[in-house]
């Protein structure tokens, strides 16, 4: 599970000039057209951001916004294609130089488009960290490569990426945001006490009630998936049990915000089950019970019907969850009147 960091660069920080970095002279303007272009983009993003006064909205978002119009660019590095390539995989990149600042923001806006352009992202963001390893907005580029890598299925660079992002972060609710992506990234790789210590790090770091529902869930996972059941269902009454702020989104849990996805896709259905086995037990009633138990049985079986074929290393202990809460549901469903109402139609327990 990964999210964006939830607290922007500080604006002072980001705006400020990088040596060598001057608004270009005629004669560069001459010899390099496309520095005109670059620094036109610069401006107006920085003038965004030294204009933006909400505090819920993330700054750098709506710079990417900026920056996502000018894909029409089509000769800078990482967007173009040789005549001869055709679909798919990252492009050749042409020897023009861009702003690291831009390649940064161009990389996140990428990332945030969502429409498969996750190689042009991570070919943006590695020039920029190459370019300007140093740059305010490493920390930021660096978790936006992990999550390009992660996206990708490159669980090493992701990894790798999330450790060096740390290494730059300070602020609690960021670095707890970074221990909860590294420990999902160690869970991943099959690291799962890592995974487990990583969790409990997030949550001793932030008390930011998103990045402790998320923490709690990831926790839930890792510690079922080693084996420890009674512990994942106790971290999962923990996440299901935090009540998050009034969102511009409409979403029943942490796991369905916006800045929330899974690698794979069918993950997804792995936390969800697991939160809802958590509320068959906090269920005060048997028919509260019985709707819980049947949304962790569909939880279940979506994760299979995807799991499954893709061999996924933990749909064998999937299964054996799914055919325990099927048996249960079944008991519960016998003893329950027929007329007894079918499931809560206020909608889903997540």
């Amino acid at each position: 599970m990964k999210r964006a960091l939830l607290v922007p660069l500080l604006l002072a920080m980001l705006l400020a000039p990088s040596p060598g970095q001057a608004a270009p002279n005629i004669w560069q303007r001459v010899r390099e057209p496309g520095t005109v272009a670059q620094q036109t983009m610069l401006n107006r993003i920085e003038r965004l951001l030294s204009s933006i006064g909400l505090a819920e909205f993330d700054a750098e978002l709506s710079a990417g916004a900026i920056a996502l119009t000018q894909l029409d660019h089509s000769d800078w590095p990482c967007l173009s294609r040789p005549r001869s390539e055709g679909a798919g995989g990252p492009a050749s990149a042409p020897d023009i130089a861009l702003d690291p600042r831009l390649s940064y923001l161009l990389g996140g806006a990428l990332l945030d488009a969502r429409s498969g352009y996750e190689p042009q992202a991570r070919c943006m963001l590695e020039r920029a960290l190459r370019d300007a390893p140093n740059s305010p907005l490493a920390a930021r580029g660096l978790s936006d490569l992990a999550i390009a890598a992660a996206k990708m299925g490159d669980r090493e660079v992701e990894h790798a990426a999330y450790l060096r992002a740390l290494e730059l972060t300070w602020q609690p609710d960021s670095r707890a945001n970074l221990l909860a992506n590294l420990a999902e990234s160690d869970m991943a790789l099959g690291y799962l006490q890592r995974a487990v210590r990583g969790y409990r790090s997030a949550l001793s770091t932030s008390q930011h009630p998103e990045l402790v529902a998320g923490a709690y869930f990831g926790l839930a996972v890792a510690l079922d998936r080693s084996g420890d059941l009674p512990g994942a269902l106790d971290a999962a009454k923990r996440a299901v049990s935090v009540q998050l702020p009034p969102t511009l989104f409409a979403a029943g849990s942490v796991l369905d915000l916006p800045n929330v996805f899974f690698t794979p896709p069918y993950e997804i259905h792995y936390y969800k089950a697991l939160a809802a086995m958590a509320a068959v037990e906090l269920a005060n009633d048997e028919l509260t019970r019985r709707d819980a138990l049947s949304e962790a049985n569909e939880q279940w079986t979506l994760y299979l019907v995807a799991a499954e074929p893709d061999a996924a290393r933990y749909a064998p202990r999937a299964a054996l969850h799914q055919a325990s809460v099927a048996r249960k549901l079944a008991e519960i469903s016998a003893k329950l009147p027929k007329n007894s109402g079918r499931k809560s139609e206020t909608g889903p327990l997540l």
